[in-house]
């Protein structure tokens, strides 16, 4: 690797580091919390962003992929449960088996957050160009896919989907 690819993927990295950061800052949350009206914990709402996505699973499987603890999920899972934003489905393979899916409540919970995420980006990137964000899209989600690919052909690495 050169050193100008060792510099970009050092810039990337820090850029990246901030963009975390950014969302996963205390005060980020609770402005999305306020304007949402979702008061999850980040946790729970990690777990009910990742139904939204996947298909139903059983317990075990959520908490081998996202590298949680079977009674930590089971934990989250019984707030979001109450709340009505996941519900237990019997498994059509497998009577015997639960799984896990999201309600439209559930789906409803996490298109109001991303409104609200995106409604604070747009009030922090306001003056910049459209074009610009378009290319910082299509470079972060190229980036999304190269670590996704990533994660299924490292050893070590599992794909949290």
């Amino acid at each position: 690797m050169s050193h100008s690819d060792r510099a970009a993927l050092a810039r990337l990295e820090v850029a990246v580091s901030a963009v975390v950061r950014w969302s996963e800052s205390k005060h980020v949350k609770a402005e999305v919390a306020r304007r949402s009206g979702c008061d999850l914990p980040g946790s729970e709402l990690r777990l009910l962003e990742h139904f939204d996505v996947a298909e139903p699973m059983r317990v075990s499987d959520i908490a081998e992929c996202l590298h949680i603890d079977m009674s930590t999920v089971s934990l989250q899972l019984r707030r979001l449960r109450t709340d009505g934003l996941v519900v237990r489905i019997p498994d059509p393979h497998d009577r015997r088996v639960t799984l896990i899916a999201i309600t439209d409540a559930g789906r409803a919970t996490v298109a109001q957050v991303r409104t609200t995420r995106r409604d604070l980006l747009q009030d922090i990137l306001s003056g910049t160009d459209p074009a610009e964000l378009d290319r910082a899209a299509d470079v972060l989600l190229r980036v999304q896919e190269h670590m996704l690919d990533g994660m299924r052909t490292t050893p070590g690495l599992t794909d949290p989907h």
